[in-house]
């Protein structure tokens, strides 16, 4: 059966627009510079070089592409700027301070991945992904399985329908249902578990989110989100959605954080398996979609929010994963 991009429940946003949808793909074993040439070739443009660690695709007819070295100290020209500050950029040479980022970067390429973001695609354009990953796939570029170092993830960024106490609150209820499921579909690496960036949400919060009488304001659904979740680091990350909602709340708790506010949810549960001839982008997009899909059925989100309420709060919740992840696929296979 021919793979595809399925499309969610609510194809346009609240403007009557085409949704959009933003990828981030990371990866190891190609320099940016070829990355850059490939995806040149893909989509049309032309390359702006903003440093050597952080290229640009501009005026393709699918918007920006951006591919860095996903280390903000040297996307950002770090050393330069921190020299400066203590007084030694004069005294170095600038062949010096290039030979010292480099050999940064050498160290940093053992555990930090090259990125690939995409201007936000609508949904009628989501194809291109997968054909950016399978040219570089074919050219060498390797994925969260080749090297146990390797907690390369492909992220998703998936625009609201529409910026709704209710739209959001019952996309969280979604996810909270069918997150064991997700995980045994998508097998999230062993290193990117033990790492930090896609830790699970805390049972006292989704068990809070999914009691029915949860009917929060949106600056309460705010406070209690970042109350419960002061980090970027969870599978799925709601602060871009609220810092473009309310900035100033957000960033009252998260000081000191680089948040990048946008109208989006920030989806970082799957793998980047660019390697992997099997695997193509629209798996990960399509256990997205499973979850709006789930989102706006109203029936099976109040059954099965009540039945997770019950299996997360039980003290034996632990040996029931099994029957629940059960349960879930009854839904998934019926919809």
């Amino acid at each position: 059966m021919e793979k595809r991009f399925e499309q969610p429940p609510v194809r346009h946003n609240g403007a009557g627009e085409l949704r959009k949808v933003g990828f981030e793909l990371e990866y190891a074993g190609l320099t940016l510079s070829k990355s850059a040439a490939i995806v040149l070739k893909e989509v049309g443009g032309h390359i702006d070089i903003v440093n050597p660690y952080h290229y640009k695709i501009r005026d393709t007819r699918y918007g920006t592409f951006t591919l860095v070295l996903d280390f903000q100290f040297l996307v950002e020209s770090g050393l330069e700027e921190w020299l400066h500050t203590i007084g030694l950029d004069q005294a170095l040479e600038k062949d010096t301070i290039e030979a010292m980022e480099r050999f940064i970067a050498d160290l940093s390429e053992t555990v930090v991945p090259h990125e690939i973001s995409t201007s936000p695609l609508s949904l009628d354009n989501l194809e291109v992904i997968e054909e950016i990953k399978e040219t570089l796939r074919k050219h060498g570029a390797l994925g969260t399985k080749a090297d146990p170092l390797y907690a390369f993830g492909f992220h998703i960024n998936p625009e609201a329908a529409r910026i709704t106490v209710d739209d959001i609150l019952r996309t969280l209820r979604a996810f909270f249902i069918l997150y064991d499921y997700l995980v045994e579909i998508i097998q999230p690496d062993m290193t990117r578990r033990i790492t930090p960036y896609i830790d699970p949400f805390e049972d006292d919060y989704m068990e809070m989110v999914l009691d029915p009488y949860y009917d929060p304001t949106m600056p309460q659904l705010i406070d209690d989100y970042v109350e419960y979740n002061p980090t970027r680091n969870r599978a799925l990350d709601l602060l871009p959605l609220f810092a473009w909602i309310d900035v100033d709340r957000v960033m009252e708790k998260m000081e000191g954080e680089k948040i990048s506010a946008r109208p989006t949810y920030h989806y970082r549960l799957p793998n980047s398996r660019v390697d992997e001839v099997q695997w193509c982008t629209c798996d990960a997009w399509n256990s997205w979609v499973l979850v709006e899909r789930l989102a706006f059925d109203d029936d099976a989100l109040a059954e099965l929010g009540s039945e997770c309420l019950d299996y997360l709060s039980s003290p034996f919740s632990y040996f029931q994963k099994d029957k629940w992840i059960e349960r879930v696929k009854q839904w998934v296979q019926k919809r």
